[in-house]
């Protein structure tokens, strides 16, 4: 199998577009700067040797082996502005804020951009090891090596949400491997700058199940009832069946909302990846959170059973992620700073 991560030590799923069966959930549990992130689980197996999981090991990594070229500046709806700053080896690019009114804020969010793009190009040098390695392995047994451009292929990366108290980004992309499916790579990053400390979803505190996992049955067999039960950063609490259903039924009724929307739209993939082609978003199946300035962004991460549409999910479309207004949240959200800031948006 190409693919052997232990691990990714950020919050990533990868995915076969042949088969959703094969979905990779990867959990990013909350980790302070100078700490170590828990051990990671790839569909429940430990897969925490292949890159280093402490956060020092990635910022080094950045400093040491980064070449950056900067991207044109952008600006967000509250006039923080930022660039891609994109490793020229790599070519994979991370978010920099260039300019927010809090100068300590700046530099903890640049700071904590520089562990996740330092992450990023750990991956995608271990990611190069293994096809190197498989390669190998095919010219000794008289087959046709691999060719590909890089290990990581980024078709999505961007700043979506930055203020001196929070940053949220986005970063899609696959790596590259034989046949006609791909290891997709979905993930949503949240920053709370005040503690310097990274979120993403995750499960509920207390299961002992990660999120998007099952309980392993047998050896390499898991059960098919997996833990969908979430909690995103001090946001929300979705953490019981009956309210996981009612955030489901909110999310359905606001993509179908979208899709009606968007019908007269030319664009192929609003046309191929809405819920008038579906539908395709419903219970029990795992979803990317972020935030936008427009609400909380939610990533569908699978198209079943229309497993062929998996490229809805490489790069932001107005039909995917589905953007709930803050205001439609209020029932799941935690009381404190979180919840104060997002509800304050117009």
């Amino acid at each position: 199998m190409l693919l052997r991560v232990r691990s990714i030590g950020w919050q990533a799923v990868l995915c076969g577009l042949t088969s959703c069966s094969c979905l990779i959930a990867v959990a990013f549990l909350s980790v302070a700067m100078a700490g170590s992130p828990s051990p990671a689980s790839f569909d429940g197996w430990n897969i925490s040797a292949y890159v280093p999981s402490d956060l020092a090991t990635w910022a080094a990594y950045y400093r040491k082996n980064a070449r950056v070229q900067l991207a044109p500046e952008q600006r967000l709806p509250n006039g923080v502005s930022w660039r891609l700053h994109v490793d020229v080896v790599s070519k994979l690019a991370m978010p920099r804020v260039t300019w927010m009114p809090d100068a300590r804020s700046t530099r903890t969010a640049n700071g904590l951009l520089d562990v996740v793009h330092g992450g990023a190009m750990l991956f995608s040098a271990a990611m190069g090891q293994d096809l190197e390695a498989m390669n190998d392995r095919a010219r000794r047994n008289g087959f046709r090596p691999l060719e590909y451009d890089r290990p990581v292929v980024q078709t999505d990366v961007g700043l979506t949400y930055a203020t001196p108290a929070l940053v949220s980004l986005i970063d899609l992309g696959y790596v590259a491997g034989e046949g006609t499916g791909l290891w997709r790579i979905i993930r949503g990053t949240t920053f709370d700058l005040g503690t310097g400390r990274m979120f993403g979803i995750e499960a509920c505190t207390g299961s002992d199940l990660a999120y998007g996992t099952g309980r392993m049955i047998g050896p390499g067999i898991f059960d098919d009832q997996k833990n969908y039960l979430f909690q995103f950063g001090k946001l929300l609490r979705v953490c019981d069946r009956a309210s996981y259903l009612k955030f489901v039924q909110l999310l359905t009724r606001r993509a179908n909302l979208i899709a009606e929307q968007m019908i007269e739209s030319k664009d192929p993939l609003v046309r191929t990846c809405s819920e008038k082609a579906g539908p395709f978003l419903g219970a029990d199946q795992p979803i990317e959170l972020y935030l936008t300035f427009r609400g909380l962004a939610v990533h569908n991460m699978e198209y079943e059973p229309n497993s062929r549409r998996g490229t809805c999910t490489l790069e932001r479309s107005p039909v995917n992620p589905v953007i709930l207004p803050y205001r439609e949240l209020e029932p799941f959200m935690i009381p404190g700073a979180w919840r104060d800031e997002l509800l304050r948006l117009k």
